[in-house]
């Protein structure tokens, strides 16, 4: 085993954490706490996404399940930026950022029980195609095409 792998790994968890951190500063999209399933989101076009039947939308959810709400954003800064943890605001550089899921596509995330416990899957009736980003052990997340 190389001599610097653990530094390897601290390097590996910090870009981890900025990633997770860039994705929740950007997302800007916040819904208020709802069990509706047909609850409609702006979608990317300014139209409406309206949820499938039996999807639990959540915006905060506590428990294991699959619970559906807007795509969040993902973001990179320019080489030397600074992010501000408190805001994420950025100084010193540039941001850019892109929804995760496309126009007329909504975002599931799907927990497990505890932290090292499978994430369940969505209902394959709905859809849905992972979001291939570094995520928690026991998350997932999902883009599913609206209903409408």
């Amino acid at each position: 085993m190389p001599a610097n792998c653990g530094t390897c790994f601290t390097q590996g968890m910090k870009a981890f954490a900025l990633l997770t951190l860039l994705a929740t500063a950007c997302s800007g999209l916040a819904n208020s706490a709802s069990t509706s399933a047909n609850q409609g989101l702006a979608a990317q076009d300014g139209g409406t996404c309206r949820y499938p039947a039996g999807v639990d939308v959540n915006s905060s959810p506590s428990g294991p399940g699959c619970f559906g709400g807007p795509a969040k954003q993902i973001c990179q800064v320019s080489n030397g930026a600074t992010i501000n943890a408190e805001d994420g605001g950025v100084s010193g550089g540039t941001e850019s950022c892109q929804s995760l899921c496309g126009a007329g596509q909504y975002e599931m995330t799907c927990s497990g029980a505890a932290v090292n416990a499978v994430s369940p899957d969505p209902d394959s009736a709905l859809g849905c195609q992972v979001i291939p980003i570094p995520t928690p052990s026991s998350t997932l997340f999902y883009c599913c095409p609206c209903a409408n």
